[in-house]
């Protein structure tokens, strides 16, 4: 049976931020859940935070028609127009990232936007299997161990040779789907981030990643700033 950890949770036990988990999402292969068990996608973030401002929207509307004169008219320029414009960017935003995974998703820029999906997610499950991978702490540097011997070192390079061979893989097959994905991104990819494992369970370098595979990239432009800085 599937167990599962709610962000608030997660939290407690990292002594995270809301925007951590948000961070986990698209980097660290964290997939949130409803409580049916259905993923939940960015794009259902965003359709929930519009229909909020939908609802509020319904009532200024409302509200508006309780005054007259100069006192509606204000009410129309300070409250309901900004309201509108506000959900059109909205809608175009959603647009953009309708069919997008959290790990092709980036950190939109309006704040109360931000605020929303780290919300969102901090009161949403995630499979406890991948939260263990998402707290697990790196060994302790500096901690003694003993000189590993030359038959270890060659196992060690085995691994790393079938993992490169691996990430190389992977690379390949995004890059000719999606020429545009950065060489950032790839290195954060959920599979990607699977794979680059070393023998004991813990992560190989970025750096390293980026050596395996950055001469596979067909666009290694740097990283691009978030739609919505973007279109401002």
């Amino acid at each position: 049976m599937q167990e599962w950890v709610h962000g608030y949770q997660i939290k407690k036990m990292g002594e995270l931020r809301d925007v951590e988990i948000l961070q986990g999402c698209i980097t660290k292969g964290l997939t949130p859940h409803h409580d049916n068990g259905r993923p939940v996608m960015p794009a259902d973030v965003m359709v929930k935070y519009i229909s909020d401002l939908e609802q509020e929207l319904s009532r200024l509307d409302e509200l508006a028609w309780d005054f007259s004169g100069a006192e509606r008219e204000r009410m129309i320029h300070d409250d309901i127009e900004p309201l509108q414009a506000r959900l059109q960017g909205c809608r175009t935003y959603l647009g953009s990232i309708r069919a997008a995974n959290w790990d092709e998703f980036e950190l939109p820029a309006e704040q109360d936007m931000l605020g929303h999906f780290s919300s969102f997610l901090t009161n949403a499950r995630f499979p406890a299997e991948e939260v263990d991978r998402f707290l697990r702490k790196p060994p302790t540097l500096g901690d003694p161990e003993e000189a590993p011997s030359s038959e270890t070192k060659s196992a060690r390079l085995r691994h790393a040779q079938s993992v490169n061979e691996k990430c190389r893989e992977i690379a390949k097959r995004i890059w000719e789907r999606q020429p545009d994905f950065t060489i950032a991104a790839m290195i954060n990819h959920s599979e990607m981030v699977r794979h680059a494992v070393k023998p004991d369970g813990s992560s190989y370098s970025e750096i390293t990643i980026r050596n395996w595979i950055k001469d596979l990239c067909p666009n290694p432009r740097p990283g691009r700033r978030s739609i919505v800085a973007a279109s401002e």
